[in-house]
């Protein structure tokens, strides 16, 4: 199992360094023993998953890992580029992009594109939330009947201990109608102190296959430099949108009030 885990460590480690590595900056970044290192990259290498090139005593992910899973996104969106399209979200808002995917009342944190300028606020990849605790919860929710929703808000509520009252119900309920009005939820209160994030969800557009679930995309950085590019934020998605996700049908109005769920 600790074999397994390190395995997909240090193909993360390689998507963020974006260039081929040696064992000794792998070694650096993972934490991990130089020998158990070394044995799982000539693994990885035989197997075809890594390039190792003896010139330069460098590793390189290898195209056979992207094709592994590449089919998942082609049936769930056969006409966008998700990836493409978050790194362009990122570049252009300098914040970090997180895909969210609905699992039950959770959702998971598939994928983050990170800030170059705020790698201290990363968000954790595989990190599993309860809707009702994001922004990129109730993004997703926002997207759901009224009924699933009021059912999953007990649900969440209720994992705190004790039986929610009407309330409290109620506020969620509240909460995912305004963002399902204005097609997006803007949270400074759901995160750590000083940060905030933008989230709105991917909602299919008409005939496109809903086989692999809901998802969803948060901008992630400091409330100040979220709070101050709101406009400019709002416009980023709509553009990157029409140019990368023809899938999904996504159109935020630039004056629509803006405020904190």
């Amino acid at each position: 199992m600790k074999s397994a885990g390190r395995v997909f460590e240090l193909i993360e480690i390689f998507e963020q360094l974006r260039r081929p590595a040696t064992v000794a900056e792998l070694v650096k970044a993972s934490g991990f023993p130089q020998s158990s290192t070394s044995m799982l990259l000539d693994t990885l290498t035989r197997m075809g998953y890594l390039c190792w090139n003896p010139e330069e005593r460098t590793y390189l992910p290898s195209l056979r890992l992207n094709m592994l899973g590449g089919w998942v996104h082609d049936i769930a969106l056969p006409r966008s580029n998700l990836r493409l399209a978050m790194q362009e979200l990122s570049r252009r808002t300098n914040l970090s992009v997180v895909l969210g995917q609905r699992v039950g009342r959770r959702v998971q944190y598939a994928y983050v594109v990170y800030a170059a300028s705020d790698r201290a606020g990363d968000v954790p990849i595989g990190a599993v939330r309860p809707l009702t605790d994001t922004g990129l919860g109730y993004a997703l929710m926002a997207a759901m009947p009224h009924n699933e929703v009021r059912r999953i808000a007990t649900a969440c509520l209720a994992e705190r201990g004790r039986p929610p009252n009407a309330g409290e119900v109620d506020r969620v309920m509240k909460m995912v109608s305004t963002v399902a009005q204005v097609g997006f939820a803007y949270s400074s209160r759901m995160q750590s102190a000083g940060k905030a994030s933008f989230s709105f969800n991917l909602a299919r557009a008409e005939g496109a296959n809903p086989e692999f679930g809901m998802l969803g995309l948060a901008l992630a950085g400091t409330d100040q430099a979220i709070e101050r590019n709101l406009l400019d934020i709002i416009r980023a998605i709509n553009g990157i949108a029409q140019e990368f996700l023809q899938d999904v049908q996504i159109g935020i109005d630039p004056n629509t009030p803006i405020n904190s769920i």
